[in-house]
């Protein structure tokens, strides 16, 4: 058990998972976390706190973990030293980022999902055990070696890079096509609000149905099975829609005179919060891990476009 209070920074860009660690983190005894969504806040933490352990995500919005990995190890920080131990969590990282990592000598790799045990368990292992680190100089030279690459690469592959605009909705309303594809699962819109349906709540409403476009709008890039950045950023996109509607549900919860259907709408937010983590957490490349998640949010949405707390406008 470590005898003093240190420092755990962890980083990813995915709320619901980086307060999942922050949260795991942070209940370990002698230490205290901070947490970060984006490179740049992760670097003014390093810079500012004493940071003793470092666990971050590989594939950032507009970044990587390496580089901040590269910047740790070449002594780029004030205030934290470059021979912490770093741990790895990630699913979806490119050969090419896993071998710089291991150049970088990182501490550990953890597939997402984690348990809260396993978490524990390796934060309190990487804080008590030592492991060799080199000094500055030689990461520096290998950090200067994977941006000579960078520009080689930048080079070769100009030209052919495609950018799926997300603006687009999923299908016109009158469009929706029955036709079954590929996985045996209909191609429309994936989770459809009910017609003439209200929560009694505008902003409520509007955050259900943001959820709903969101997530039919992955569905929909998943299924056709198109580039792996585009599913990506379809996933992270409805990932942040359900954050949303669980910050409005717990606002919710605070009112002076709560909704009838309250009760049972908390339940559903539980649900959603486990199932669009599992979402999250699961590699692209996994098609049947992943219909399945999906099937069950179908489910689950089905469930929760009822009474109590759907009801017609008339009503």
């Amino acid at each position: 058990m470590v005898s003093k209070v240190l420092n755990i920074l962890v980083l990813d860009d995915v709320a619901l998972i980086c307060n999942f660690l922050y949260g795991v983190a942070n209940k370990v005894q002698g230490c205290n976390a901070f947490k970060a969504f984006d490179y740049k806040t992760a670097s003014d933490i390093l810079e500012s706190e004493c940071i003793n352990l470092l666990i971050t995500d590989l594939e950032l919005k507009n970044a990587n973990g390496v580089d901040l990995i590269s910047e740790i190890r070449s002594g780029g920080f004030s205030a934290t030293t470059h021979d912490i131990p770093i741990i790895v969590l990630s699913v979806n990282s490119y050969k090419e980022l896993i071998e710089q990592c291991v150049k970088l000598d990182v501490n550990d790799f953890l597939v997402k999902p984690i348990s809260s045990a396993k978490l524990t368990e390796k934060i309190h292992e990487h804080l008590q055990a030592k492991k060799i680190i080199k000094d500055t100089n030689h990461y520096f030279s290998i950090m200067e070696s994977f941006k000579t690459r960078e520009v080689q690469k930048e080079y070769s592959n100009r030209g052919v890079s495609i950018v799926l605009d997300t603006k687009q909705p999923l299908v016109e309303d009158n469009e929706i096509d029955e036709k079954v594809v590929k996985d045996g699962v209909s191609k429309r819109v994936f989770l459809d609000w009910p017609e003439g349906a209200t929560t009694g709540h505008y902003q409520l409403d509007r955050r259900l149905k943001n959820v709903a476009y969101t997530i039919s709008y992955f569905y929909d890039a998943f299924i056709e099975n198109r580039k792996h950045v585009a599913i990506d950023s379809a996933r992270k996109r409805a990932i942040e829609s359900v954050d949303y509607l669980l910050y409005i549900g717990k606002n919710i919860q605070q009112y002076q005179y709560p909704p009838d259907f309250l009760k049972a709408f908390t339940i559903c937010l539980d649900k959603l919060e486990i199932l669009i983590t599992q979402i999250a957490s699961v590699n692209l490349k996994n098609r049947n891990q992943m219909l399945a998640l999906l099937r069950k949010l179908a489910s689950w949405w089905s469930h929760t476009c009822s009474r109590p707390l759907l009801q017609n406008i008339g009503d």
